[in-house]
């Protein structure tokens, strides 16, 4: 389904007719490079800016107001400014999505990067062309992507989690790990056997006890409550 062209961005910045901007921040000149060759593949996809530190990255985010920050966090051997960065965009430009790409898997970091806001991540050495791409435009639409072996390690934090009162059920509790690995609506329903309404609705009970209004907040809410 093609994503509609942004009206709140001004005609005057680069790409503005493009369905997925995206800013690319990685202090690598060479992956950033790669990232923008493989992205721009794709025919409405454009990448507006770069940026190798976490100062021009804020820049190129207020100037150019893209789809999705591609970036990783690690812009100055700094994780900690990384993951504020994110908690900054989250709070300060909702509409720009962030996808983590990381050097590795990092439990700690992956659970607080979502925690701040971000909503997908990707480990470079283990990450395809195609998955990629398909990781950014599901970000932008505002699913989870995750990479091979990250939802593994959302789903064991989740059922790691103490009990609560406000438990969710075992069906309920199936889906949001599904959401977790970055699954559709229709994945999951093909995946448990059951329809897409039964999956938007045990979704909906899911988000009602976690008091979460979109997919990626039931993601993080659930590894942080532990109501499972």
């Amino acid at each position: 389904m093609d994503t509609p062209t942004r009206t709140d961005v001004a005609r005057g910045r680069r790409a503005p007719q493009a369905r997925t901007r995206v800013v690319v921040a990685d202090r690598n000149a060479i992956t950033r490079a790669g990232i923008r060759a493989i992205l721009e593949r794709s025919p409405g996809t454009a990448v507006v800016g770069e940026a190798a530190t976490y100062d021009l990255a804020t820049q190129a985010i207020e100037e150019h107001g893209p789809d999705v920050l591609v970036i990783d966090l690690d812009l100055g051997d700094d994780t900690t400014r990384g993951l504020a960065l994110c908690e900054d965009v989250h709070e300060r430009f909702p509409d720009t999505h962030i996808l983590i790409i990381a050097s590795t898997l990092s439990e700690m970091v992956l659970i607080e990067a979502l925690r701040r806001g971000a909503i997908g991540y990707l480990v470079k050495d283990q990450v395809t062309a195609d998955e990629l791409t398909k990781s950014v435009r599901a970000v932008q639409e505002g699913e989870t992507a995750f990479g091979r072996g990250v939802g593994a390690v959302v789903a064991k934090t989740l059922g790691s989690s103490k009990p609560s009162d406000d438990k969710l059920t075992e069906r309920e509790t199936n889906v949001v790990q599904l959401v977790a690995q970055g699954l559709s609506n229709q994945q999951i329903a093909h995946e448990l056997f059951i329809s897409v309404s039964t999956v938007k609705f045990h979704i909906h009970n899911a988000s009602r006890k976690l008091h979460a209004l979109r997919r990626a907040e039931l993601v993080h809410h659930a590894t942080l409550a532990g109501l499972i």
